[in-house]
Formats: structure tokens, sequence, C-alpha cells
């Protein structure tokens, strides 16, 4: 009910105001209860709840009366009440729901698998953590793919710094929740009162900067926050998809700004990392996962980290909602169904050799076989060329684990197909035709 109201309530003031100043002042609230006539909005940010009582009482008046066709009174809290007995979970998934000012708690530290991929970016965030605002790492900048691990190391750092210093003024927001609110306080000529806030912070934790590029008014007011924090030794740290130099329409003043810190970049994440992720996961959600299970999704999944725990989440929904065992079958279909839904993912071996031996017609165990016909070797060329290309395999793990054979033999071959390829059209498009079932499009 209370987040249906929300909506609603949200959809109402967009009638009569723009939905930019709704989405600045409003997107942290929710209804705690709308009984008796009396509708009480939680609104946890100290500075938009300030806003909302002093400019916009009037209209929340007029939207329930809307809706419900009796008046309201209307009361703002800054939290939301103690959950009554039986009602812890309710009471927490509202809190959450609330505001991401107090969720996101589950991102911390201790929870980040570390590796070669994103090692430097996890120090850098700790340190800014442990000692905010050091010039060795003020401000950060953080920066690589979508589903990496940015905005956990985001959250990270903020929930470290409120267990050590509950008082300490953390604002961690998006480079479009920055602009949105801008927007608003000049809409509603409290500009003054939007300064203070941002600059008073002891810790300033932007997410997507990117979006600030070519925003020549949120620029300008962001350069100036940016100021006002660093001159006074506030830790700023900052999330994006592409180092400060690759982002187009971003002024050089702030350019410079952002390279004077320290820069670290997250890269996809390697075999054993990706091995980790899956267990930690599967550990969280109480999942019994073999090793062999746990290979095969990070053997099939390569570059986000968001699809492999999700992966590990279908592989649980299988397990509960249709009884099927959690072994490698399983983890096959489910991951199989993934690569066809996201033509990005990379596939397993298994797979490929799979539908190579599906398209020549032949049977998987010939085709790892020792035979030399003409066709055999053909589709055995073929699958280990494709194994090289859609899998972060190495040649001798490819001759070991799949062929039974010496790295070398595997060279050859991935050689031979290359070449074919440039001669032989009839062949180049089998390999297409092959790879296009291998993806599913």
């Amino acid at each position: 009910m209370s987040a249906n109201l929300i909506e609603r309530i949200r959809e109402e003031l967009s009638a009569g105001m723009p939905r930019a100043v709704v989405s600045a002042w409003f997107s942290d609230a929710f209804v705690v209860s709308a009984e008796d006539q009396l509708l009480r909005l939680c609104v946890p940010v100290e500075h938009k709840r300030g806003v909302i009582e002093a400019r916009y009482l009037p209209q929340l008046a007029d939207v329930m009366l809307a809706i419900f066709g009796v008046p309201y009174k209307i009361e703002i809290i800054p939290e939301p009440p103690s959950p009554a007995p039986g009602g812890e979970e309710t009471a927490a998934q509202e809190l959450q729901a609330c505001s991401q000012w107090g969720g996101r708690r589950d991102f911390s530290f201790e929870r980040f698998i570390v590796g070669k991929s994103n090692e430097m970016a996890y120090s850098a965030a700790l340190a800014a953590a442990e000692e905010p605002g050091h010039e060795t790492h003020n401000p950060l900048f953080l920066y690589g793919g979508s589903g990496l691990g940015k905005t956990h190391l985001l959250y990270a750092i903020r929930n470290h710094m409120k267990q050590r210093r509950p008082e300490a003024r953390v604002f961690v927001f998006s480079a479009e929740q920055f602009t949105n609110e801008l927007v608003a306080a000049l809409q509603a000529k409290t500009t003054g009162e939007f300064r203070d806030r941002y600059r008073s912070a002891d810790m300033l934790l932007v997410d997507d900067i990117q979006f600030i590029a070519g925003r020549d008014f949120s620029q300008e007011e962001f350069f100036n926050t940016f100021n006002a924090l660093i001159n006074n030794s506030r830790q700023i740290v900052m999330t994006s998809d592409r180092p400060p130099r690759e982002l187009q329409k971003l002024e050089e003043r702030l350019l410079s700004r952002f390279e004077g810190g320290l820069s670290a970049d997250i890269k996809a994440p390697d075999f054993e990392t990706r091995r980790a992720i899956v267990q930690s996961k599967a550990q969280s959600l109480g999942i019994p996962l073999t090793l062999e299970v746990a290979e095969h999704l990070a053997q099939t999944i390569t570059s986000n980290v968001r699809q492999l725990e999700g992966a590990v989440k279908k592989l649980l929904a299988s397990h509960n909602l249709m009884s099927k065992p959690v072994d490698l079958d399983t983890a096959q279909e489910a991951v199989a169904d993934m690569i066809r839904e996201n033509p990005g993912l990379n596939p397993t071996p298994q797979l490929i050799l799979k539908e190579v031996s599906s398209f020549y017609k032949l049977e998987e165990k010939q085709i790892t076989g020792k035979s030399r016909q003409a066709e055999l070797v053909t589709a055995r060329q073929t699958a280990m060329f494709l194994i090289r290309e859609m899998t972060d395999m190495s040649l001798e793990q490819i001759g070991v684990r799949v062929f039974s054979r010496d790295h070398t033999t595997v060279m050859h071959s991935i050689q031979r197909v290359e070449e074919r390829r440039k001669s032989d059209s009839d062949y180049d498009n089998d390999v297409k035709t092959i790879i296009e079932n291998i993806r599913g499009v």
C-alpha cells in the first residue's frame, strides 16, 4: 500500500510541477502510514525535509485530497518508527527502500572479493575510508565497466566511515541526482541551502560522475563544491565508466582536478576471482556448490560481477522453484539460457563443443578423440579456435583440459583455421554460423 501510495503521490505532484523538482525533493521519501486522515511521510535527508516542510506541504495536502476525497494532515518525519513486535522484517524492508543514505548496508569491504583486476581500487578505497582527506588519495577516482564493483566500493567507504564516525556527514549521490537537485534548488530559490549542504560534507561520494559532463551549470557548481571540500581536506570519491581524460565535454579545470588525485581502474575479474565471487555469493544464499559447478560458472561469465551473481541466483531459483539438483547439468542449463539472453556473455568450452558437434553432425567424443579423418580434424580445429576466441582459456588449458593434447597442437589448429577462413569463404561462413548458434542470435 505505502509503496503504491508514494508512487501515486509523486505522479500527482508531477502534474503540477516539473518532474525534475519532484524527483529532487521526493525521490527518497516513503509513506509510513496514511490513516485517520494523517499522512506520515519519511524524508531521511535533512536538507530535503526542510525544503518540503517549508514549500510543499500545501501541495501534498492537495494531492491527498485528490486521491482520497477527504482532507489530510501532513507530518514529515526523519526516520520510520520502531517496528512493532512481529513487524521487524517489514520495517527493515521499508527502511532500506526509504533512502540510499541508509541502504546498501551489505556493501562492505569484507564482502568485496579482491583479485588482481581490482586490488588497486580496493586498496585505494580502503585507504580513503581509513584516512579520509589524505593528499595521497584525495580526490579518488575509480573507473571501470558496468557491474565490476565501483558502486560496491563507494558504499563500502560510506558504511565504513559511518561505523567509525556515526556523526560524520557522508553524502552518497549520483551526478544525475546532483543535477536534478540543483535544478530544483534554482526553481525553489534555495541554492544557498543547496550549497551549504554539500559544502559542509565530511565526505562526498559521487557515482557516475560522467553524467555531469556537458552540463555547464552543474559543472560550475560541482567545481566550486569540489574546491571547497578539497581545501578543507574533506574526502571526495568519484566513480565513472571511463578515466577522466576520456570524459567528453568535461571542462578542463575539472579534468585537471580529477587527474590531480589518485585514479584506479577496475578490470574484468580473472578466473580465480570469478570463482571466488561465485563461491561467496553461493555461501551467502545458502547454496552448496561443488568446485566443478563454481568453475563452470566462472568459466562461462567472464566480464561482469553482477551477471556472475545473477547466474548463482538463477541456479538457486532452478533448485527452489523447479526442484532441480544443484549440479553441473543444472548449471549448464541455467547459464546457457543466460548466454542466449545476453549475447555478450562468453560461452563455456562444453557449449562450444556441443554446437560444433551439432553443426558437423558428429559426437563430441569424436571431436575430442584421436581420429585423423578429414571431417573430424576440421571440426576439432574449429572447436579449438572458437574456444580460444570465445573464452579466456590459455592454449595449454584448452589442450590439456578439453582435448588431452599439447598446447602446440592447439596453436597449430588455430593458425590453420585463421588461414583457411581467409582463403575459403564457405568455411568462413560455417564458422560464423556456428558462432551465431553459440550466441543464440
